[in-house]
This record gives C-alpha cells, structure tokens and sequence, in this order.
C-alpha cells in the first residue's frame, strides 16, 4: 500500500505533462499537443544542424520549436521541446504568473530572480526595450559529423534614470549573463 501512494502520478513524469484534463506525450504529434494544452504564451523556432561535410556546410537539419506553457502562479511552467513536428522533451521551469505574460515590468531586483529561459524572464519582465541578435561566428572545419549551431539573443531592459540598464545575453533560450551597462 505505501508502495502505491510513494509513486508519483503518471502527468508527474519527465516524458509526460496533463493539460486541461488529458495527458500529453513524448513522442506526440504538435498537433495533438496543440489540441489538448493551452495556447502557449511564448514559442520559440529554429533549425539545428545535426551533420555538415568537412567545410562545416550542413547536410542535415532539424526543425526545433519551443512552446512555454503558463498554468498559474500556483503550478510550474513547462516547456515543451518539439523536434520534426513530435514531442521530445518536456522541461519544468519556475512557478508561473497569475497574470498575462508579458503584461508587466519588473524591478531590476526581480530581474536578477526571473528564471533562466527567455520565455521565463518574459513572463515575469515583458518585452525588453531593446532586443537584437548575436552574430555568432561561423563554424569551418571538419566536426565529427554533428555541428551545434548557437542563437545568440541579446535583450536589454532599461530602469529609467535611477537605476542602470540590464543588458541579457541568452544562448540557445538560456540566460547567459546579464549585465549591467553605464548610462
């Protein structure tokens, strides 16, 4: 009997996640996930090269997109990594909002604690008032076969006059550093 209660229920695995009553899968098409969870509040798409010829050209890719799901301020938020259209991974995060995402500003105090994902850190901080992309250089030679390419996104959040700006450096969707930058 004690065997039975210590299990964790089936929605509590790595590989499983229960949106609106109906449980979700590693290996689900988008388009059930779609059916069954709510909109995510922030999605995220690239093309990861999985093999390039000796020059680093690619030869083979793959098609990722990321959904954020937000379920409450009483529930974790989960994102939800497809790959060629399929549920492979399923991440829990921090607590979620009891407000839209992205609807409000944060201190740059609560910078420092929003999360670790870009999805994270809108949620709890909004749009940046500034945002571009990183070059990342390009990658030449023979790899093995497998090339990880980076998304290099910076994100800068300007307090006003009496607190200096935060700029974000995230790769592949994580926070890297933030820092602060001089007025």
């Amino acid at each position: 009997m004690l065997v039975l209660l210590a299990a964790p229920p089936l929605w509590a695995a790595a590989d499983t996640l229960q949106c609106n009553r109906q449980i979700v899968r590693s290996g689900d098409p988008i388009w059930q996930v779609a059916r069954k969870c709510p909109e995510p509040f922030w999605q995220e798409r690239y093309d990861r090269t999985t093999a390039a010829d000796r020059f680093g050209r690619p030869l083979e890719l793959q098609r990722v997109e990321v959904w954020t799901l937000n379920f409450g301020h009483r529930r974790l938020m989960r994102r939800l990594v497809f790959i060629n259209g399929r549920l492979a991974r399923i991440h829990s995060l921090g607590y979620g909002v009891n407000y839209v995402p992205g609807s409000r500003r944060c201190t740059p105090n609560e910078l420092n604690n929003a999360g670790d994902t870009v999805a994270e850190i809108y949620a709890r901080c909004g749009e940046p008032d500034y945002s571009h992309e990183v070059p990342t250089p390009g990658q030449y030679g023979y790899h093995g076969g497998r090339v990880e390419s980076q998304e290099r996104l910076s994100w800068t959040y300007d307090f006003g006059s009496r607190h200096h700006p935060r700029e974000l450096l995230f790769i592949n969707g994580r926070l890297h550093t933030i820092r602060t930058e001089r007025r």
